[in-house]
């Protein structure tokens, strides 16, 4: 586990993560994902909880979708820096605060929201333009599967040294899924 977390950080140092327009492109990906692999998301979801189609897609895929919405419409506002307040000692300096990645974000999926409780976490980890890993609930192992399958195939697994996602296959030591997101 360790070196997957060493993974993880290398990826953020890398500053892959970091420009706008990455986090922009990676969350227009994760639309593209939900919107083209609905079905095969909902089929996951139905086959975990025996959710009904309309009762997964109103609870999980809609707010997938109006979360990206909203952020995708609203980032470049919220990375934008913000002039501060100054003091008698700052006035004539230019003060301002700049939001900037923290670094590595732990997602850990719950069974009973097993995509939304997995993918909203995801979206604000990307738009933060932090590196992610992802531990999808084994409880929701279909949904588990879908996910593990479906974002390295739309989400950015560029390497850079000794560096990238894959997911871990069931059996191995904590039966996850890790992704990078850079």
């Amino acid at each position: 586990m360790e070196s997957r977390i060493q993974r993880v950080r290398a990826a953020f140092a890398s500053g892959r993560s970091r420009p706008v327009r990455f986090r922009l492109q990676q969350l227009e990906a994760l639309r593209r994902m939900v919107q083209e692999r609905e079905k095969d998301i909902l089929e996951a979801i139905a086959g975990d909880l025996c959710k009904s189609e309309l009762n997964a897609y109103s609870q999980e895929v809609i707010t997938v979708l109006g979360e990206l919405d909203l952020v995708l419409e609203n980032l470049p506002e919220w990375v934008a820096a913000k002039p501060a307040k100054k003091n008698l000692l700052t006035m004539l300096d230019e003060a301002y605060v700049q939001p900037e990645p923290l670094g590595v974000v732990l997602i850990i999926g719950a069974w009973n929201y097993p995509f939304v409780l997995t993918i909203q976490p995801l979206i604000g980890a990307i738009a933060a333009g932090n590196a992610v890993i992802i531990k999808p609930s084994e409880l929701s192992e279909k949904t588990a599967k879908i996910l593990a399958e479906l974002l390295p195939r739309y989400l950015d697994q560029q390497p850079c040294p000794n560096s990238y996602g894959y997911p871990v296959q069931k059996g191995d030591e904590d039966w996850e899924m890790s992704w990078v997101e850079r």
